[in-house]
């Protein structure tokens, strides 16, 4: 049992979920793994006793992340976290809607750098958990078409489910001839045949190149994922006029307005996140419920302890 300390709160996990970067911490891509610690930081918890200090919060409250604080350590039945770390979940909203909270921050974060206007284009490359909340969250700003691309037919079905106009399977399929075929309109310069937003939520290299060649000129290219190194021609930034930035956990600088923002979209019906959820299994399950995720069977598991 920990400790709860001035300005804290104890909490107890009532769910957690499983972060892409999670995985890539037990795979050791973010340096070696120190032993003992606990990971997990997607959750909703009870609060069990109010650190000296702490006001307005209360035993009985539930709290989510309210901005990425690091590693809270929720996979577990207790655990500590700073009274800035979290903020209250309303009665209404659910368990299994609140715990998408955090990773909200970057779906939502995503489509909010895109900066688009209702009507405006949307490619989303990557359907696993983030990129299917910033398909949500690109339906809220009126986004339209909004095109999602993935390897999986599964996934694919789970975004035409949740509201993407078309889908492209890249295995199946050259995605940027495919892209470049839905936005080309006659008469128009090439530089214009492509989207007005690209997202971009995987992990793979090659594919920044990809989103590169989707965009129109004045594209915003959003990176929602750890892209490792790759090679691509800035030439094209330079032609296409486009924008490039990166997302973690809320655009940069806004980080709790977007935790905050997050929690307000659920708690007024914005969007749904709970047909995400593929699975649930106990703590004790955890490792079943790692390489579910790592091999792709599952989208999002809901952990209980």
């Amino acid at each position: 049992m920990p400790a709860v300390e001035p300005g804290s709160l104890l909490l107890k996990t009532r769910c957690a979920l499983i972060c892409g970067s999670d995985l890539e911490y037990l795979d050791a891509l973010h340096g070696e793994i120190e032993p003992g610690l606990i990971r997990g930081h997607e959750f909703v918890a009870d609060v069990v006793e109010v650190g000296e200090g702490v006001t307005g919060w209360a035993a009985g409250d539930r709290a989510v992340p309210i901005s990425f604080t690091g590693n809270y350590g929720c996979w577990a039945d207790y655990f500590v976290s700073p009274q800035r770390g979290v903020q209250k979940v309303p009665e209404h909203v659910s368990d299994e809607a609140a715990v998408f909270v955090e990773p909200m921050h970057t779906g939502v974060g995503a489509v909010e750098a895109c900066h688009l206007k209702p009507g405006e284009s949307v490619v989303i490359i990557g359907m696993g958990k983030i990129g299917l909340l910033a398909l949500l969250a690109a339906k809220v700003a009126g986004a339209a078409p909004i095109v999602a691309i993935d390897v999986d037919s599964k996934r694919l079905d789970k975004a035409l489910e949740l509201g993407a106009h078309k889908v492209i399977n890249s295995n199946d399929t050259d995605a940027i001839k495919e892209v470049k075929k839905i936005f080309t309109k006659e008469g128009e310069h090439p530089v214009f045949r492509g989207s007005d937003a690209i997202i971009v939520a995987v992990r793979q290299g090659a594919v920044f190149d990809q989103a590169l060649q989707m965009a129109r000129q004045g594209s915003h290219i959003i990176l929602a994922g750890f892209v490792p190194v790759t090679r691509f021609d800035p030439a094209i930034l330079l032609v296409k006029q486009l924008t490039v930035s990166g997302i973690m956990a809320g655009r940069h600088g806004q980080n709790r307005n977007n935790g905050r923002l997050s929690l307000h979209m659920l708690a007024y019906d914005q969007l749904d996140p709970t047909p995400l959820i593929s699975d649930g299994m106990p703590f004790k399950d955890i490792q079943r419920a790692i390489d579910s995720t790592f091999s792709g069977e599952n989208l999002a598991i809901l952990l209980t302890p």
